[in-house]
């Protein structure tokens, strides 16, 4: 082999199988490094059966546990939603509308979202009667106006999976069971007469092993507000701590070696207690020391403030929402932080929401009548609010965009009206008022004097005037032609003459 040319060694053959970072000097992912065995273990199981009782306790004693399940569902639900689609009627929206207020549509999303963040997995059972029994599939085409009764929120400590997993994955419930039995009672209903809610999803295997149910959020995070817990109340306890006395007394072992002793022991510190707190003099003996001692916080608010962070990460929301702790930094507004915040939240209301709320809706417009033709689009309503500067601001920069594209015939005045009365700006903006603005606008289009555009008023205006010169000019031609004939005819008499 030539000096050029490398050497491949097996390192398999030499039965060293390395990966990793490794210093031999440092003892650095080597055996003899403390780091290379540490390993995860899932001790806690928070989710499994019987370990209810733990998460109730967080949830329910515990202000950042209770927090972190409740803050996520309160934002996603607090602006809710709008429908907004062109085939919707100013009725059909409104049946919607009162349609979700009866069911509270709003607040079982909230609820349920947070017993699935809460114990892992929840539902929304659709209490509707579509001809069949509960334990078969829903067929919404049988669904008739007025046969959806109401909707329920159950926990997943309420329902027994039942026997039966979807293992087909051609199958739209792939992976889950098909049918759900309620305790305490024989009902069992298909799953399509749910709506599941699901906490941290898991790998299939471990979704399997943990009973087809979901993690919840507070399993991946129970250090996290362990530490947190520990280091906040340790800092309360030092508060006791705060001033030490300490007392040397010469045979103190003597008097605690009978109980008469103890208590001579404590009856002379009480009465020296209580001058101290009455004219703050101690009153000791000559052989008898005093010493006071002070512990120091210097330190503990950046510890407390750097757990704050951490479970701030770990919750994924941010400390300005979890904690409502100021922005921290030089000309720093949290603007930026609430927007990614918002930003996210918008994601989940798409991702985790939408498919739920297309399966209600179509068989909430079968219940009010609407057909099944009709599209019904929505949008989450935003979660920012905006200041009265900003709402001004905004308001200012829309109606000059507005009167730009009027001014160069881009939209019609029926067009702005819609879009402030689907905005809410003007109460009084009604689909009367907007139907009269299109005649109106119609009957002016159709006579010739609906023009938005001054660029074309002018041209026309110009092209008037230059027919009318036209005209003047043509009709002077013609009386000059005139005058020159009459001479010849009246001439004969003046030469006779």
């Amino acid at each position: 082999m030539s000096q050029t040319e490398a050497e491949i060694i097996d390192e398999k053959v030499l039965g060293m199988t390395k990966d990793g970072l490794e210093n031999l000097l440092a003892n650095l992912g080597t055996e003899t490094d403390k780091r290379a065995h540490s390993t995860f273990v899932n001790n806690k199981r928070l989710s499994q059966d019987g370990a209810q009782d733990e998460l109730n306790a967080m949830y329910r004693t515990d202000w950042v546990s209770g927090k972190i399940v409740d803050i996520i569902p309160d934002d996603m639900t607090r602006e809710w939603r709008s429908f907004n689609h062109d085939d919707l009627t100013s009725e059909m929206r409104e049946k919607l509308e009162a349609e979700e207020e009866r069911l509270n549509l709003k607040a079982a999303f909230n609820e349920a979202h947070k017993w699935a963040r809460l114990y892992g997995t929840a539902f929304i059972i659709i209490a509707v009667d579509d001809g069949k029994d509960p334990r078969e599939e829903l067929d919404i085409d049988s669904i008739k106006p007025g046969s959806l009764r109401h909707i329920a929120v159950v926990d997943r400590h309420r329902v027994q999976r039942g026997d039966q997993v979807q293992h087909n994955p051609l199958k739209e419930n792939y992976g889950y069971p098909t049918e759900y039995r309620f305790n305490e009672t024989s009902v069992v209903v298909h799953h399509s007469r749910v709506i599941r809610f699901d906490g941290i999803k898991l790998p299939f295997d471990e979704f399997r092993r943990n009973g087809y149910w979901a993690d919840s959020v507070l399993d991946r995070i129970y250090d996290a507000v362990t530490n947190f817990n520990t280091c906040t109340n340790s800092a309360a306890s030092m508060v006791y701590e705060a001033v030490v006395d300490v007392v040397k007394i010469r045979g103190l072992m003597g008097y605690l070696e009978s109980e008469e002793g103890e208590k001579l022991l404590r009856k002379r510190f009480s009465l020296a207690s209580a001058l101290k707190s009455f004219n703050n003099m101690l009153l000791l003996d000559s052989e008898e020391d005093f010493q006071n001692k002070t512990n120091t916080f210097s330190g503990l608010p950046d510890l407390i403030r750097t757990f704050n962070q951490i479970l701030s990460g770990a919750s994924d929301i941010p400390a300005t929402r979890l904690f409502g702790d100021s922005p921290k930094g030089l000309n720093s507004t949290g603007e930026g932080e609430q927007k990614n915040y918002y930003d996210k939240i918008r994601a989940d209301q798409v991702n985790i929401y939408g498919p739920k709320l297309s399966k209600f809706d179509k068989i909430m417009a079968k219940n009010i009548g609407i057909e099944d033709e009709t599209i019904l689009t929505y949008e989450f309503n935003s979660l920012f609010q905006l200041t009265e500067q900003q709402e001004s601001e905004m308001s200012n920069r829309d109606a000059a965009r507005d009167q730009v594209y009027l001014d160069q015939g881009v939209i019609k005045p029926s067009m702005v009206a819609k879009q402030l009365k689907d905005k809410g700006t003007y109460q009084n903006i009604t689909d009367k008022y907007i139907e009269e603005l299109e005649e109106e606008e119609e009957n002016a289009g159709l006579s010739g004097a609906f023009n938005s555009d001054p660029e074309s008023e002018l041209n026309s205006e110009q092209e008037s005037s230059e027919e009318e010169q036209e005209e003047e000019s043509s009709t002077s031609e013609e009386s000059e032609e005139e005058r020159s004939t009459i001479p010849e005819s009246s001439s004969e008499p003046n030469e006779q003459s």
